[in-house]
């Protein structure tokens, strides 16, 4: 695990794995700079922040150099997986992360 006080004022990949339309994994790289907020962390992104949930602090790892570019020259990555919403899921009883899954060909 890396030491919390070292990710504040670092660049963090979130790099996250879910499924396409066809059940095929898809990944996503969506990256921020890492604040403090009280006893909290969070990603500040321009499109607003993302909380840092404290059971996920213990996956950050260091970035390899071989897969810097990959991830967007971040200084530490946090992988992460999503599912699906159950069908009939209302959106409005999740927390709105503000992390948009690109459409293919978005860059």
């Amino acid at each position: 695990m890396v030491d919390v006080g070292r990710l504040v004022g670092k660049k963090l990949a979130l790099l996250i794995v879910g499924e396409d339309e066809q059940g095929k994994d898809d990944v996503v790289v969506f990256t921020g700079i890492v604040r403090q907020d009280g006893r909290s962390l969070i990603l500040e992104r321009v499109e607003g922040p993302f909380a840092l949930l404290d059971e996920w602090l213990e996956r950050v790892q260091p970035v390899d150099n071989d897969v810097r570019d990959i991830l967007l020259d971040s200084d530490f990555v946090l992988p992460l997986s999503i599912g699906n919403l159950p069908g009939g899921a209302n959106t409005a009883d999740f927390e709105s992360t503000r992390l948009k899954w690109p459409k293919r060909g978005e860059t």
